[in-house]
């Protein structure tokens, strides 16, 4: 009887870890725990297992092509990050092959297999959380870095912001304002962006002794229309909008509900595009650099093509660029 050949995965149910974590720890990688690293290699030389050799072969092979996958091209934030990733892949000498996801497990799919067809050398991603199984696959045979979100439990690496320190200092500045009633506008909670952002709203408020009032909106501009327009039935003196699209349906619900923002309301919103800046009253921004975050991964995802590493991850941490649109005083 002919017995099937150790996989990975099999390591992986031995080992009680992820599949990622095994095909890092029989790479050697130092980001897995030394005792981690000694178990799992231990236990592949138990159960006989044998690299693909083939495998290795193909990967060797290079088409000086780079996937990238983002929700939308449509929102701003991501369009500028695309466009900053393919900017750098040109200098780099390579092309880029951009496809959107649509925020949708099955079509973050299609859109990483078709990469995978077309032999990119390496992937860069806005991860979705029910194509976690899916993505840690992917990462066992080509080069993928994560853009923008992490996946909790997940070792692939990512290039994110901190919202932190541009959140602190957005509600110092209202604080020293005379603000102490400020709403925020969350983006989606299934993300870990959104999570962060609201748990960092919530705790620095907290520590200026706000009263927080908090509507969780979600992936589109919409979606922060109505929950703009619900906040104000509260009547804060401040708001704050916890991403780019949330920031767009609060200035459209103000303008629609008549409210003078920098003289009747304070508002803050996220990513400095340059409608920001040619409001009729410019709004205060957290910004994060998205073009500085897309160049970051570029180079990391490049960089690994000569070891045998997975790309590094990388934190921007954010500012806080005041303008007109907090000039209102409760």
């Amino acid at each position: 009887m002919v017995t099937a050949p150790t996989t990975l995965r099999d390591i992986a149910r031995a080992c009680n870890v992820s599949v990622s974590t095994v095909s890092r720890a029989l790479a050697d990688n130092p980001a897995i725990a030394k005792k981690t690293r000694q178990l799992i290699q231990e236990t592949a030389k138990e159960l006989n297992y044998r690299p693909n050799a083939q495998a290795r072969a193909l990967k060797s092979s290079r088409t000086d092509a780079i996937g990238v996958v983002v929700p939308s091209l449509v929102n701003p934030f991501f369009a500028a990050m695309a466009a900053a990733i393919e900017d750098e892949a040109n200098q780099a000498g390579y092309a880029t092959i951009i496809t959107s996801s649509g925020e949708s497990s099955p079509k973050i799919t299609e859109a990483i297999e078709a990469l995978r067809a077309r032999q990119v050398d390496g992937i860069i991603a806005v991860p979705h959380i029910e194509a976690a199984e899916m993505l840690e696959d992917v990462a066992l045979s080509i080069p993928l870095l994560f853009i923008d979100r992490h996946l909790e439990g997940s070792n692939i690496p990512a290039v994110i912001s901190d919202a932190a320190p541009g959140i602190k200092a957005a509600l110092e500045a209202l604080a020293s304002r005379g603000h102490r009633k400020v709403g925020y506008l969350a983006g989606p909670q299934t993300t870990s962006t959104g999570r962060d952002r609201l748990q960092d709203f919530r705790r620095y408020a907290e520590e200026l002794g706000m009263d927080q009032i908090i509507h969780h909106g979600g992936y589109l501009h919409e979606e922060g229309f109505r929950g703009t327009q619900k906040l104000l039935e509260e009547q804060p003196t401040a708001i704050i909008a916890g991403d780019s699209m949330m920031t767009f349906g609060a200035l459209e619900a103000c303008y629609r509900e008549n409210v003078d923002i920098g003289k009747q309301l304070a508002l803050i919103g996220f990513d400095d595009f340059v409608f920001m800046r040619i409001q009729p009253a410019p709004v205060a921004i957290i910004d994060q650099s998205v073009e500085h975050m897309g160049r970051t991964a570029l180079r990391n995802l490049v960089q690994s093509f000569s070891s045998s590493s997975p790309p590094d991850g990388a934190v921007v941490q954010t500012r806080f660029i005041p303008r007109e649109s907090i000039e209102f005083t409760p």
